[in-house]
């Protein structure tokens, strides 16, 4: 039954539904298309060629031209006295077409309104100021065609043609007969015919005695108009300069303004001034602000707490008041924060650009770090336009080893309108950095010094180890910065005497140390005399974060704080706190800061969470607390002055060593004591818990001058990209301008000028005919010789197993001057450290010695060592009966060792030749020592003389015993020259050689000297240029670009990157995130970031053993290619996976505090970590655009967002509070 109904119902559903039927059928036909496709690969769907239609030939489409951009346009030329139009007439554009992405100039086309604030890497960065602009391609172009004399007038096919001569008369003839060229007005001639002009230039001319004054006949005194005109914005806007100001020092581009003197109309010069203060400015301060006013360069190096600041706060006041731009720099984020809330409060109208965090920055004041300013610069910015001032805060940062180099990067990316602030501590080079700003800009740098600190330093050592010598205190170096010698001698006296107590105390001898206890006395004590002489507030460096936290620990027992300073500590805490959530408001840290500060004692170092930082700067400020325990950071830039500094050691790690402090860097902390207008001297105070540091340590630390600014320049693999890229800005340039090669760039005016005479020298010298060529082909293989001979020379004479046989008697042969191949005896040895070793020798001469003649031309040591060469010259015989002389030589003059010895007393012919040189002992006779000396000499000579191989000569080769390839090599080398002299030798034996050969000479010298200039006039001579091609032979071989330096696709990723571009770019292309989840590629990335050090193996989850291989291997690969090319000297680990795991499981959501159940790395260590990764997480997502991978760019924004969370990336208290 039941089998019966389905083909029933079937059958009528067929026939009552056709279209289904249908459908299934076109769905049978449609698979069986599939089928096909896919089992046979020959059917002819596989071909798309049928499938094209073709194209339509349109004959016309050849007469149509796209529409470009206009490259002239038509403007009004006018009556000069009525100024009606009386003709139009067309000029030239410039920059046509130009945009971000094809230009440099600020002519092109504004970009994208979302890449106005940071630029793209895809952009051309504006030209920078003082390079020289590249000249246009259609004007190098020579254009001269020559079109023949008959031209056709009427075109092949045509009926009618076109005479261009009859339009050009009837051109001519409407216009009065006169041509085109002729009509032009020559403003020069009108305005040197003027006869007002005239009588202004005859007033203004100075008449001169030598010449009478004459009338102006031609238009030299114009011929700058132009220039002048165009260049006008970068000329001063007053010229306030030109009154009576003294100048303590000038150079062609830095001068140096004398400060000693007081400017009694600084009102006057400045009668509107953009800003002004409540307090009367020091002279440096006016000196600098009047440069302002003349939009100069100013570089302003001053005492720590001298107030640089106002010059800061005046350039950001004469921008607002000019409607433009400033930006102010500074080295850390810290800095930016905390110069964000200053600059807010003065003038409102102020943002913070930081790596995560944009606020306003569309203002006209924006505060960033150097490294975001830089890249500002590199992506073309559209804020650049608008600048017209940038701050460079602490420019002393420019040695910092690993970032000293960005400051050089910006200041030659500057463009020519954007005037220079430099703001520093006293260095002694000031003069030279802003020599090389100048020269690099173009632009004159004025440098203003301070002579002293407002507030002078007054320098103690504390001995005291609490109890009764809790007061022992000594006066070292007074406010006049003189070293009190007696009270250093007393405060060593008293260190022994407690010291000897100690022992005794203890049983006896022993090495001294400081326990836990008598450290805890010692602070407890100083604190007490601190607190009885009023010399709150205090800050304690303490170069060591571990140091600070024990420290932190110790004085839990001290209270420095009211009951009500308390209450204030505690509220503040609290509100501050409300930013975080309530476990991370909970964690150890937080908890015991929060104690601490109650007590009124903080700690400030990078081991603290940032937002905890900023608590205990403001509180600082406050002066809510009274001792603050911090490291060296503390005193970078942040304006958080005390009464007192204290050092509790002398002796800091500085990851490579344990040092003393140099200068600078005692300068800069002990710079923090003295409170201007609260303080009449600052406090300094150097804990003893040993020992009393030595005098000249001291001395040198408290006195010494500060280290002189060094360029830190490096070449990065993403500015050659950049400027490979960008191809108008060359990486030699940049190289060039660089502060490194600045000493070498000043040489380069000199050496064009030498070039230049050189060269006009040589094409004055007759060429050198045919029958002179065999003798230069002996000059360059002499040349070679000799100075491989030389070398070799000095290498042997140099091993001590020889060094034994250069005793005296010992017989030589020698070439020096025209002693040529002398035989002399080892009277004396000279060695002086540092310097070659000298051999005093007595040689025989001539009988009349010809050798004290002097050539009228010397050409050189190296001239007569050739000569030497020649048989002619083999063996000396000498004229007459025979002479001698005492001469020092070197190992360079040596040519053969013999075996011979002859017995002297070296010292007594010494004396004897030195006497018969006094005149009137000239004709005295040689002593018995001499004669018998020189009488065996000759005797050798002649026998060598009459069979040369009766003279033993020392296998140098062999006595050395030589195992170096390179070595060996160079001997077998110097051989083989010696064999290719012997064939050109027999053409030196010729009449008159010297002579012929003293032209040859001259000309090749010459011809050496000329491409040595060549050499050292172009870019090849500068010191980063052999890094520069080896980083360059990296780049190809890794193939960021191909063989004609053209950046690949692999070159322009690696351009986006901030850092470690070319490790991050390899990790992108070899697609190594796609299969790894956000948090384990944060995990892997934090291995670039992190700099800290841990203690044993870094933890690494199983699932990402397999991918730190793979990592590691990609770097060594990388690291491989550049040691190959030597782009690197040594192989240092570029990576640290000691945070990987805490990395992990904080992008999986974790919270902070069991994070830290990791770890032994301290809060802020992570913290900075994180956020240096989240920076890096951003490169990677923009690279993933770049190269068109959705799937990476979702990922790093998901590891983003999933790192970006809680007490790690808190908004600053700065700008939020």
């Amino acid at each position: 039954m039941v089998k019966s109904i389905v083909p029933c119902s079937f059958y009528t559903t067929f026939v009552n539904n056709p279209s289904k039927s249908s459908t299934s059928a076109k769905m049978d036909e449609n698979i069986q298309k599939l089928r096909n496709y896919i089992i046979s690969p020959e059917l002819p769907i596989h071909n798309p060629l049928p499938e094209i239609i073709p194209r339509r030939f349109d004959e016309m489409r050849l007469l149509h031209i796209p529409r470009g951009a206009a490259s002239t346009k038509l403007v009004p030329r006018r009556d000069f006295i009525t100024g009606d139009i009386v003709e139009f007439i067309e000029v030239d554009l410039e920059d046509v077409g130009a945009d971000a992405c094809n230009s440099t100039s600020m002519r092109r086309e504004p970009g994208l309104l979302e890449e106005a604030t940071r630029g793209s890497a895809m952009n051309f960065p504006f030209w920078p100021g003082g390079l020289d602009e590249p000249t246009r391609n259609i004007k190098k172009l020579n254009i001269d065609i020559d079109l023949g004399a008959e031209l056709l007038t009427l075109p092949p096919g045509f009926h009618k043609g076109y005479k261009f001569e009859d339009s050009n008369r009837q051109t001519n003839t409407s216009r009065g007969g006169t041509s085109t060229k002729q009509d032009k007005v020559n403003l020069l001639e009108n305005l040197e015919k003027d006869l007002d002009v005239q009588e202004w230039l005859k007033l203004t001319e100075k008449p001169t005695v030598e010449a009478p004054v004459t009338a102006i006949t031609s238009s030299t005194e114009f011929k700058d108009l132009e220039e002048h005109i165009m260049n006008a914005e970068l000329q001063p806007v007053l010229e306030i300069s030109n009154t009576n100001t003294k100048t303590a020092f000038c150079s062609e581009w830095a001068e140096m303004l004398d400060i000693s003197q007081p400017i009694t109309n600084f009102k006057e010069r400045i009668p509107c001034p953009a800003m002004t203060y409540p307090f009367e400015l020091d002279v440096f301060q006016k000196q600098a602000i009047i440069k302002l006013e003349e939009r100069q360069y100013v570089f302003v190096a001053a005492h720590t707490s001298a107030g640089k600041t106002v010059v800061a706060e005046y350039a950001i006041a004469l921008s607002q008041r000019d409607l433009t731009r400033t930006i102010y720099t500074s080295p850390i984020k810290a800095l930016s924060n905390q110069k964000y809330r200053d600059f807010k409060k003065t003038f409102k109208d102020v943002g913070l650009i930081t790596g995560d965090l944009q606020i306003d920055p569309t203002a006209s004041c924006l505060i960033m770090t150097t490294e975001i300013l830089r890249s500002m610069l590199y992506c073309g910015s559209e804020i650049t336009r608008d600048l017209e001032y940038v701050i460079f805060d602490e420019v002393h940062y420019i040695n910092n080893p690993e970032r000293g180099h960005v400051w050089e990067e910006v200041i030659i990316l500057l463009p020519d309108h954007v005037n220079i602030i430099m703001l520093s501590a006293t260095v002694p080079n000031t003069m030279e950095l802003a020599d090389w700003v100048g020269s690099t800009k173009k632009r004159k740098v004025y440098v203003i010094s301070t002579l002293k600190r407002p507030v002078p330093l007054m320098h103690y050592l504390y001995t005291g180890c609490g109890g009764k010598s809790k007061d022992d205190i000594f006066l070292l170096v007074d406010a006049d910065g003189k070293f009190l010698q007696q009270n250093y001698e007393k405060a060593v006296e008293r260190k022994k005497e407690m010291q000897s107590k100690s022992k005794a105390g203890q049983g006896g001898g022993g090495k001294i140390f400081v326990s836990a206890k008598q450290d805890q006395n010692m602070w407890i004590g100083l604190i007490d005399f601190l607190k009885r002489n009023e010399k709150m507030p205090v800050v304690a460096f303490t170069l060591s974060r571990n140091r600070c936290d024990i420290n932190l620990q110790t004085l839990q027992s001290v209270d420095l704080n009211t009951a009500r300073e308390k209450g204030s500590v505690q509220k503040f805490f609290l509100q501050c706190l409300q930013k975080l959530k309530p476990p991370d408001r909970q964690l150890p840290q937080v908890l015991t800061l929060k104690d601490s500060l109650e007590r009124g004692i903080g700690v400030h170092h990078s081991g603290i969470l940032p937002i905890l930082k900023e608590i205990v700067e403001m509180l600082f400020q406050s002066g809510l607390v009274k001792l603050l325990f911090a490291t060296e950071t503390f005193a970078m830039g942040v304006n958080m002055p005390a009464r007192t500094v204290i050092f509790d050691s002398h002796r800091k790690y500085d990851g490579l060593e344990v040092r003393g402090l140099k200068p600078g860097e005692y300068i800069q902390m002990a710079g923090r004591a003295g409170r201007r207008g609260h303080d009449a001297n600052g406090t300094v105070i150097l804990i003893c818990k040993m020992q009393v540091p030595p005098a000249m340590e001291l001395r040198s630390m408290i006195l010494g001058q500060p280290e002189k600014l060094q360029s830190q320049f490096i070449l990065r693999y993403a500015v050659i990209l950049t400027c490979l890229r960008i191809e108008s800005i060359k990486v030699e340039d940049i190289i060039q301008f660089s502060f490194k090669e600045f000493n070498q760039k000043l040489q380069l005016p000199i050496q064009k000028k030498q070039l230049e005479v050189a060269q006009d020298k040589f094409s004055q010298m007759p060429e050198l005919g045919e029958h002179l060529q065999p003798l230069c082909r002996f000059y360059e293989l002499a040349q070679e010789y000799i100075t491989e001979r030389q070398r070799l020379m000095k290498f042997f004479l140099a091993q001590p197993k020889v060094a034994k046989e250069m005793k005296v008697g010992r017989v030589l042969i020698i070439t020096q001057s025209r002693h040529y191949n002398k035989l002399g005896i080892i009277l004396a040895i000279k060695s002086t450290q540092g310097k070659d070793i000298v051999y005093r020798l007595l040689v025989l001469d001539h009988q009349f010695n010809t050798s004290d003649h002097k050539d009228t031309f010397h050409r050189g040591d190296i001239y007569y060592k050739m000569v030497s060469l020649t048989p002619q010259y083999k063996f000396f015989q000498p004229e007459g009966i025979g002479g001698h002389s005492v001469i020092d030589i070197t190992a360079i003059d040596v040519v053969h060792i013999t075996k011979n010895i002859i017995k002297v007393d070296g010292d007594v012919i010494i004396r004897n030749w030195e006497q018969r040189q006094i005149e009137r002992f000239k004709d005295s006779p040689p002593g018995a020592t001499v004669v018998k000396a020189v009488s065996e000499l000759q005797q050798l000579n002649q026998s060598y003389i009459d069979k040369p191989e009766t003279l033993k000569f020392i296998n140098l080769s062999k006595e050395v015993n030589i195992s170096d390839d390179n070595e060996l090599a160079q001997i077998r080398y110097t051989e083989h020259l010696w064999q290719q002299l012997l064939t050109v030798l027999p053409h030196t034996n010729i009449a008159g050689f010297e002579q012929e050969f003293a032209t040859v000479y001259e000309r090749k010298v010459l011809e050496r000297r000329i491409e040595e200039l060549k050499f050292k006039n172009s870019t090849k001579n500068l010191s980063l240029y052999p890094d520069y091609c080896n980083k360059l032979e990296v780049l190809r071989a890794l193939k960021y670009i191909d063989d004609f330096d053209e950046v690949t696709l692999k070159g322009k990723v690696a351009c986006e990157m901030g850092q470690n571009e070319l490790l991050i770019t390899e990790l992108i292309l070899c697609n190594m995130f796609n299969d790894l989840e956000p948090a384990e590629i944060s995990a892997l990335l934090s291995g670039l970031v992190f700099q800290g050090k841990i203690q044993g193996e870094p933890v690494i989850p199983e699932k990402l053993k397999k991918c730190v291989k793979e990592f590691e291997e990609i770097n060594d690969t990388i690291l491989a290619e550049e040691l190959r090319h030597k782009a690197v000297i040594e192989s240092d680990n570029r990576l640290n996976f000691g945070l990987l795991e805490v990395v992990y499981e904080w992008a999986r959501n974790k919270p902070f505090a069991e994070i830290m159940k990791l770890t032994e790395v301290q809060e802020g260590i992570i913290v900075r970590c994180i956020q240096q990764l989240d920076e890096t997480l951003r490169d990677v997502k923009t690279a993933a655009i770049r190269i068109g991978n959705p799937a990476l760019q979702s990922k790093m924004e998901d590891a983003s967002t999933a790192i970006k969370r809680d007490i790690v990336f808190t908004a600053s208290l700065y700008t939020a509070l």
